[in-house]
């Protein structure tokens, strides 16, 4: 017992040594104000600006309604900000960067890497820059703002990087809705069809809450209409989307299509008054169109699954799909019933 007396005291010593070392390295290249990337409180969060090396910039604000815009000009994706805001949430340091790795790390943060402002209110609660990933793709090299060293961080449970979610390019964090409405709000829809007017109609709201559609050629409205189908039809604006945009085009290619002119348009208003014009233009053919010649061996006229579109106001080209916007497109002959049709002028 007397010989283990000594060892014991001398094993406590040691642990108390360690732990001491420990602790006090912690606090002086481990301070919490230095290494804490994350804010809790994301409920709090009214504004978040990123910026890149190559001079991108995005500036994501909450709105009184809880949705978030894009630069101050379009909503931005839903799915992105709640990615964005559970990453700033959660995200923690596995460790800091060692020194062998620390002038590398810094190098190649300041030839590229995302800085990160986040706000409650008018203050920044949390300034940092965002890099590249480690070896195995399971951290990310942060450097938070004031620290003197860079920290890998990771969120617990998650088997990737991070740096995937802060980007900032305004196009990437546009919501991709071009008509997201309530159909009962809509009073009027406007199809023009410039290469095939037949197909061109208007469909009317009427005071009584019933509908009619006139055809352009004429002036007598389409009877009877099958409500269904004019439900159906509405129901297409409450979900209508672009597949992307075209970030890629040529100055040239895109003064070609616009000078060729657009093959229809798309005008929608609802019961505040507001009008929404969707502009459509004939997407030329290219090396990734699906389709690329016809059955006689023919280079086809244009792209048969994808055009481009223009919403009133803005510049931007977005890509469409033809499927997608069958349910709006149609000739007003759909309208009229069938066999088996709801009666005729039914409302809402």
């Amino acid at each position: 017992m007397k010989r283990i007396k000594p060892v014991l005291l001398l094993f406590v010593g040691l642990a108390a040594l360690a732990a001491y070392l420990m602790l006090t390295r912690k606090g002086s290249t481990l301070k919490g104000e230095l290494n804490d990337f994350a804010f809790a409180d994301t409920a709090a969060v009214t504004r978040i600006f990123m910026a890149d090396k190559d001079g991108r910039r995005v500036t994501i604000d909450r709105q009184p309604g809880g949705a978030w815009t894009v630069n101050g000009k379009f909503t931005a994706r839903k799915d992105a900000i709640d990615n964005l805001l559970n990453t700033i949430k959660s995200v923690e340091v596995k460790s800091p960067v060692g020194k062998n790795l620390y002038n590398n790390t810094m190098k190649l943060m300041a030839a590229k890497s995302v800085k990160v402002e986040v706000y409650a209110g008018s203050e920044a609660v949390k300034v940092y820059y965002v890099g590249h990933p480690t070896m195995d793709n399971l951290g990310t090299f942060m450097y938070l703002e004031g620290s003197t060293v860079p920290f890998i961080t990771h969120i617990p449970g998650f088997n990737g990087f991070l740096s995937t979610r802060y980007f900032s390019s305004e196009a990437e964090w546009r919501d991709k809705s071009i008509f997201r409405l309530d159909p009962r709000s809509i009073t009027r829809v406007g199809i023009t069809e410039y290469l095939r007017p037949a197909r061109s109609f208007t469909l009317d709201r009427q005071p009584d809450s019933s509908y009619v559609v006139f055809t352009t050629i004429g002036t007598k409205p389409v009877l009877p209409l099958d409500i269904n189908k004019v439900r159906a039809f509405l129901a297409a604006f409450s979900e209508t989307y672009f597949e992307r945009i075209d970030l890629d085009i040529k100055p040239e290619r895109r003064d070609s299509v616009l000078r060729a002119g657009p093959f229809a348009e798309i005008r929608v208003r609802t019961d505040a008054g507001k009008e929404m014009i969707l502009t459509c233009y004939r997407k030329p053919v290219t090396s990734q169109s699906r389709l690329q010649i016809d059955f006689t061996g023919e280079d086809l006229p244009f792209d048969y699954d994808r055009f481009y579109a223009r919403l009133q106001g803005d510049s931007t080209l977005l890509v469409c799909q033809y499927f997608h916007f069958d349910r709006i497109l149609k000739d007003p002959v759909n309208f009229s019933p069938g066999p088996d049709s709801a009666p005729a002028q039914s409302r809402f």
